[in-house]
């Protein structure tokens, strides 16, 4: 483990010479790594797209629901993961660690969430390994986005070590191949199409919702259940 945790600090350190010396390119990347829409918009479309294509339909929308399967344990899985796990300082938070902030980057962000696994690469390789399935081109271009889109510019920042990114990236391929080859998927199809012919509106209406939230990491539901549960300690306490 030490010299995995070495080989993770020499990889951080060699990308970290490059940061701090352009504002532009450091504004560029943490344009890329916060913007939603620039790192998971294409993600985003490319669900609807298959979910609407006219050729093999049914396959199609099949590949949607498998890919909303796989989020959602990838993320569960990442988030019990962080849970039990004793947490690890974020680059950026590592005292001992001789990292330079590209400039206009916090020393704040993310403070109290460890660092180890990724949440945005797990669900990033989640969606792009279900992707290969529709079109194995199509798909591996889409892990190459979800690798230098989605993941590098996390640790250009200091949010994430490489080995942060690559534990959520494994998370997010088994969890695809879990959905795709181990999880008994055919009655959660015939539900899916049921619920769309049998209340179309209120199903559309509740896909976007749903999908708007994945692709902005559920950070909604997060802030609502944590929220909740300061709450509730408040009310127990009192």
């Amino acid at each position: 483990m030490e010299s995995l945790h070495r080989l993770d600090q020499t990889l951080l350190l060699w990308l970290n010479q490059f940061a701090g010396h352009s504002a532009a390119l450091d504004m560029a990347v943490r344009g890329i790594a916060n913007i939603y829409l620039v790192k998971l918009g294409l993600f985003s479309a490319a669900l609807w797209w298959l979910w609407f294509r006219r050729e093999d339909t049914q396959a199609g929308r099949r590949l949607v629901v498998d890919a909303i399967a796989a989020v959602v344990l990838a993320v569960a899985a990442s988030i019990l993961i962080q849970a039990v796990m004793p947490a690890r300082p974020r680059p950026l938070h590592d005292a001992g660690l001789p990292f330079v902030p590209p400039i206009g980057q916090s020393r704040e962000a993310l403070k109290n969430w460890s660092s180890f696994p990724s949440d945005n690469a797990a669900l990033g390789f989640a969606l792009a390994a279900t992707f290969v399935r529709a079109s194995r081109p199509w798909g591996l271009l889409a892990c190459l986005w979800a690798a230098l889109v989605i993941s590098l510019p996390r640790v250009y920042l200091g949010l994430h070590y490489p080995g942060d990114v690559t534990g959520g990236a494994l998370l997010g391929i088994l969890s695809a191949v879990a959905v795709a080859r181990l999880l008994p998927m055919e009655n959660v199809h015939r539900l899916v199409a049921w619920m769309e012919d049998r209340w179309r509106p209120w199903f559309y209406s509740g896909a976007f919702l749903a999908i708007y939230e994945m692709m902005v990491l559920f950070e909604d539901v997060r802030r609502a259940a944590g929220g909740a549960s300061k709450l509730l300690h408040a009310a127990l306490a009192g």
